[in-house]
């Protein structure tokens, strides 16, 4: 792979510039390209934002860490990270995940600790999910319709390496 791809400009990338370069498209790939998918994941319709962030948190933890559950704890920890949303928002948007008639989450006693719970998806919430995902597949196809199999490859590989040395740096 090149080291020194060039940028729009014809400038050399380098790792001395690559921050500024990255800052550069900071906006428009976090906020209009992420707030498109996350369109695109609301789309199914029966979800608030919060509600949808929780179920993308359990889908994404759950795999990374090879297990059916995530605490409650750490899910109020993620979402008060990324929003100004209160412990007591988190477990409402929980207990409206867990009620009728969408029934998405399971809400379980840690066996550790009786005063902490343990989230776990329903075969119903798994199923939305996948919906979700079918939903904010559309979403990029169509914003990658021109990409050819190696710039698909190129982006999917750094966001690989992104997420890799962020999750340094986070534990």
């Amino acid at each position: 792979m090149n080291k020194h791809w060039k940028s729009a400009d014809d400038v050399p990338v380098t790792a001395d510039n690559a921050p500024n370069m990255f800052l550069d498209y900071f906006y428009p790939i976090h906020f209009s390209l992420g707030m498109k998918i996350e369109a695109g994941l609301m789309e199914c319709g029966r979800l608030d934002r919060h509600q949808t962030v929780i179920m993308w948190i359990l889908r994404s933890e759950t795999q990374r860490r090879e297990q059916s559950v995530i605490s409650r704890k750490d899910i109020v920890k993620m979402m008060t990270n990324w929003y100004d949303i209160t412990s007591s928002s988190v477990s409402k948007a929980l207990r409206a995940l867990a009620k009728e008639p969408l029934s998405y989450i399971t809400i379980l006693e840690d066996p550790k600790s009786g005063r902490e719970k343990l989230i776990e998806m329903t075969p119903a919430g798994k199923q939305h999910c996948d919906e979700m995902i079918a939903s904010a597949c559309e979403v990029i196809k169509r914003i990658t319709a021109n990409f050819d199999d190696d710039e698909n490859k190129m982006g999917v590989y750094m966001f690989m390496r992104m997420d890799e040395e962020f999750s340094k740096i986070r534990s």
